[in-house]
């Protein structure tokens, strides 16, 4: 939860540096117990519509305390994150608080999508697929889910891909970056998921393994179960997702 007096703070100076977008960050001073905000000069070029805060005034956050947050507003936009917005915030790992409509939405850090520890519910294939899709720009339903799902009679992904957005494609000869590979490994129903990002590889996450790129052939081809696209898939822009596997090599 987001302390009240420091929730009505950052309202305030988002509301003054209107019609500019505010930004900022959220510090935990070493020391105290409190977090503190720090605004920070929007040095974009298109304030109106942008932001860019200058190295220094990172470098100064930084050096107070612990950055659990960095802060900005759409005084002219709507209360979800920009592909500009989600590519600063890939690369700066942080949580991101959002200033719009006088209300402060959170968005937590998403991980980068390579190299990811395995738990299941919290951090297994599911995520992944959403989590790539949440990076382009698409928001998928988070589903509660019990390990070993498919020996209850859940079936995770086939009752709820359709009413994401998804329809099934009959041509594996098609495959586009985003398509995502339903797989079925010692179960009666699908029970894993994989994204196609191109070259015949995919992104996946295997229980007891690090989440990771493998060649869509040989033991995941043959225990392929269908192949799906997102319907409104051209509305979309992959280039953060793709980004994360990038910076996954550095």
């Amino acid at each position: 939860m987001i302390n009240e007096n420091l929730k009505n703070e950052i309202c305030r100076y988002a509301k003054s540096t209107e019609p500019h977008e505010c930004c900022g960050f959220v510090v935990l001073k070493r020391g105290e117990n409190q977090p503190h905000f720090l605004p920070c000069e929007n040095v974009a070029e298109d304030k109106e519509n942008h932001f860019e805060i200058s190295p220094d005034d990172y470098l100064k956050s930084e050096e107070m305390g612990d950055i659990l947050a960095l802060v900005h507003s759409h005084p002219n936009g709507k209360p979800k994150l920009s592909q500009a917005d989600l590519q600063t915030q890939l690369y700066s790992q942080l949580d991101f608080w959002l200033v719009c409509d006088g209300k402060i939405h959170v968005f937590p850090k998403i991980p980068l999508l390579i190299g990811r520890e395995f738990e299941h519910g919290k951090m297994d294939c599911y995520t992944l697929y959403r989590d790539f899709y949440r990076l382009a720009g698409y928001e998928m339903a988070q589903y509660e889910r019990d390990d070993d799902w498919w020996e209850d009679g859940f079936n995770l992904y086939l009752d709820n891909i359709e009413k994401e957005g998804f329809a099934q494609i009959t041509d594996q000869h098609e495959l586009q970056v985003g398509d995502v590979i339903l797989i079925q490994v010692g179960a009666d129903v699908p029970n894993h998921a994989a994204i196609y990002i191109g070259d015949q590889m995919v992104l996946h996450h295997a229980p007891k393994r690090l989440s990771k790129r493998d060649l869509y052939d040989g033991y995941w081809l043959k225990h392929t179960h269908s192949i799906w696209r997102f319907k409104e898939w051209s509305k979309l822009d992959f280039t953060v997702p793709l980004n994360s596997l990038a910076l996954s090599l550095i």
